[in-house]
């Protein structure tokens, strides 16, 4: 059974549009049990969004033993053989560390695979946001398409939704920045001509206005680590919750930065697929205050320039 959505909406909302004699509990174990596909791939997670125009196709779950394998303690968002995109929650870890208790996304994500397709499906990490990071995470299921990802995954488009602390100095920018990694994760904003600096540009568009925060749609076009969380901590606007490059912080604040949308080149098909989800209920709770009364709410940049330009200042000078 094909069902097209007629408004962008997320998978749950959609299967109660076209099963309105169902409870919430029932739809979510319907997607849950694998009786969604989408774009010729089985999902299983009831916050996919699902674009207007766009099918999806529904099939009875006939019951059995292999429920136990096709049950999952993680968001699924698209998989096919090639690759899975899960959801990642904050505070878990990606991959594993020494002497630790809770087990990581990879370790969840390879029980659900192996369960599913037997004891020699492999897995394989492309990427790692850190434990404070939340949203949409990429990993291969072939030994082929993680050699193509490690190639490819760079070029990657990725959204985050952020709140960040204040209000930005202009509601629309993109913000041009010359980053050099150092070591022990510290990063450097430095000169053009300086060895090893990497272009790296920020977009962000204002989605609302707070009393002491702002929540933004953020969209990175170059690919450096931690660059969107640096950056905006660079123009006195960090991300709340953000303890590596924001103020001292008192809240208990998780990280407000949460990636929802991820669109890439398939590695084996060469398709250009969209990976969307929604923001979790709970990401507007901010417990206040954010910030310490005596702490700085620029962070002191490493070296170089002492302010950021921004695109819309540049325009201005010239």
């Amino acid at each position: 059974m094909k069902i097209t959505a007629k408004d962008n909406v997320s998978l749950l909302n959609l299967v109660l549009e076209t099963f309105p004699e169902v409870s919430i509990s029932k739809a979510k174990k319907m997607i849950i049990y694998g009786c969604i596909a989408y774009r010729g791939a089985i999902t299983k997670s009831p916050e996919l969004i699902i674009s207007k125009g766009e099918e999806i196709e529904y099939s009875k779950y006939s019951g059995g033993k292999h429920i136990a394998r096709e049950k999952t303690d993680v968001p699924i968002l698209f998989e096919d053989e090639d690759i899975i995109v899960v959801l990642k929650a904050a505070g878990v870890h990606v991959d594993a560390k020494p002497n630790e208790k809770t087990k990581s996304l990879y370790a969840l994500t390879k029980s659900y695979v192996r369960r599913k397709w037997g004891i020699r499906q492999n897995l394989f990490v492309i990427e790692t946001p850190e434990d404070d990071e939340a949203g949409v995470c990429l990993f291969a299921k072939s030994k082929q398409a993680q050699l193509v990802l490690k190639r490819t995954f760079p070029q990657a488009k990725k959204e985050y939704h952020a709140l960040i602390a204040g209000k930005p100095k202009h509601k629309n920018d993109k913000l041009n920045v010359w980053l050099k990694a150092g070591t022990k994760n510290r990063i450097f904003v430095e000169k053009q001509d300086a060895v090893g600096a990497q272009l790296c540009v920020v977009q962000y568009t204002t989605i609302e206005n707070f009393e002491t925060f702002t929540h933004i749609l953020v969209t990175p076009h170059t690919y450096f680590e931690f660059q969107t969380r640096f950056i905006l901590s660079s123009i006195g606007n960090p991300v709340i919750g953000d303890h590596r490059f924001g103020a001292r912080q008192i809240s208990e604040n998780y990280l407000k930065l949460y990636c929802t949308s991820l669109q890439l080149q398939h590695p084996i098909t060469g398709k250009r697929i969209r990976i969307e989800t929604s923001l979790p209920l709970t990401f507007k709770n901010v417990n206040l205050p954010i910030f310490v009364e005596k702490g700085n709410k620029e962070i002191a940049l490493e070296r170089g320039e002492k302010e950021i330009k921004t695109e819309e200042e540049d325009n201005t000078e010239q």
